[in-house]
């Protein structure tokens, strides 16, 4: 995963959407998971080659990659993404930062503008549902995140923390989870270090904590029990050398216990090579995961029932939604009719005042409308029981080919 990671997401998204026969795409990237939401009209042949696309950012590692790819079409798809709103596909069963990465994810893709109406309605609906679930089933009461989960690694790891020196690199989202988490089971105060030095002067008032100016950090490695990064530099920050080099001057006898959950990931793999220097990443988690998703079974099974209910309310609204272009284009057109022809009628009645102008113009308005109700609910019929021969009838009938009709999007 950290050999394709996007350093550059908002460059990304525009070359994914320029790859052929992409209509609309998103990319969701955290700490555990590197995915991507296209929409296509070629659905199975899109998969291969989002699946290529992605593999060949791991340059070595290509068939490693291409193998490790899940992949998932339309109503799947729709599942995958309501199951991680509802905090089922996250390492940490309900955890809640994946709410906001996942609308972070909807929004950079929108300012890029590779978003269109299926992945905003599809985002939009499921944001709701995963809300809604959390609610009814209480899956995301006292449930971890990654960043505190890291925390009870370290505590599993040590016995207690309540008296080890503890340095948290990053002060951003997931850093500040992990400063609130160790707050609460600290009696020395923790170290924070982050690139933006008031930020973590911040946080350090704020939880009881002291500040380190990032260029000063390797200074604490010399004493620190643990080291837990957590930020989104996209490169190394812990190498063996820094490493190393403070490791030599130590003045612990303990073992350094470094925890890395950033993304992508910030210490150097050759680390755990060095002496008294133990290197956990957030594969380490799995333990504790684990223990999270025993506790929350119930939960999962009532959540699992609700969104194969709201499966099969999206799948019709995305059905209807194929045959949006063409009503909109209908009634668009013959708006403009309506505006024309009314113009000619009230220029021929002459001395029209403002009243009876509107009379008119609510008379036509209604009489449109009303012409054109069953034709849009027999569209959006034909749309939801896949008549596909009746749609096609309409397009003939009101010369809509090839210019406003939404294909089988998937």
């Amino acid at each position: 995963m950290e050999s394709v990671v996007f350093k550059d997401k908002a460059q990304a998204l525009v070359e994914l959407q320029a790859v052929e026969n992409v209509v609309e795409c998103l990319i969701l990237q955290t700490c555990n998971r590197i995915e991507l939401y296209i929409v296509s009209e070629k659905g199975e042949e899109m998969v291969n080659v989002a699946k290529q696309y992605l593999a060949k950012r791991s340059s070595l590692h290509y068939e490693e990659a291409y193998n490790a790819i899940e992949t998932a079409l339309d109503q799947e798809a729709y599942k995958h993404l309501i199951r991680i709103t509802s905090g089922l596909e996250s390492m940490v069963i309900g955890e809640e930062q994946v709410l906001n990465q996942i609308w972070d994810a909807y929004l950079e893709a929108e300012k890029a503008k590779t978003t269109g109406s299926i992945l905003k309605h599809l985002f939009n609906r499921a944001m709701t549902v995963g809300r809604r679930i959390r609610d009814v089933t209480g899956i995301s009461k006292g449930a971890v995140s990654v960043g505190s989960a890291s925390v009870e690694l370290a505590a599993n790891l040590l016995g207690k923390l309540e008296d080890k020196k503890i340095l948290v690199m990053g002060a951003g989202e997931t850093g500040t989870i992990v400063a609130k988490s160790l707050a609460r089971r600290c009696l020395s105060p923790v170290l924070f270090a982050n690139r933006t030095y008031s930020r973590a002067v911040t946080l350090a008032e704020t939880l009881g904590g002291k500040a380190v100016k990032f260029d000063e950090f390797q200074e604490v490695l010399v004493d620190a029990d643990v080291v837990i990064c957590a930020t989104s530099a996209p490169h190394l920050l812990l190498t063996k050398e820094i490493v190393a080099h403070s490791t030599g001057q130590r003045t612990n006898q303990n073992d350094l216990i470094i925890i890395d959950i950033s993304n992508p990931l910030n210490v150097e793999k050759t680390v755990q090579e060095i002496s008294k220097v133990k290197l956990y990443t957030i594969d380490d988690l799995h333990l504790i995961a684990e223990k999270n998703l025993a506790e929350r079974q119930k939960c999962v099974e009532t959540a699992c029932n609700m969104i194969d209910k709201e499966l099969v309310v999206l799948n019709d609204d995305l059905k209807k939604l194929s045959v949006r272009l063409i009503i909109s284009s209908l009634l668009s057109e013959a708006e403009q009719i309506r505006q024309v022809e009314l113009a000619k009628a009230i220029s021929k009645l002459g001395d029209v005042d403002d009243k009876k102008r509107k009379v008119i113009d609510d008379l036509t308005s209604v009489l449109l409308k009303q012409t054109f109700l069953p034709v849009i609910e027999n569209l959006r019929i034909a749309a939801s029981e896949d008549d596909r021969e009746v749609i096609n009838i309409a397009i003939k009938l009101f010369n809509k080919e090839g210019n406003c009709f939404d294909k089988d999007v998937r």
